[in-house]
């Protein structure tokens, strides 16, 4: 078994299941904070607020 990381992405996706909403989180930056219908949408309105997230 390999342990490590295995992914770059500086950001992590959550689902609301009361709204219904995706919501992406800055690793970098917690207190970035986006939400979205899909998690396209999410990371989107999340890059507009943190730069350092590449969508």
């Amino acid at each position: 078994m390999k342990f490590g990381q295995f992914s770059k992405t500086n950001y992590s996706i959550a689902l609301d299941t009361k709204s219904q909403l995706f919501i992406a989180r800055s690793n970098d930056n917690p207190e970035f904070e986006a939400s979205g219908i899909t998690i396209q949408d999410a990371l989107y309105n999340l890059s507009k607020l943190d730069k350092n997230i590449k969508y």
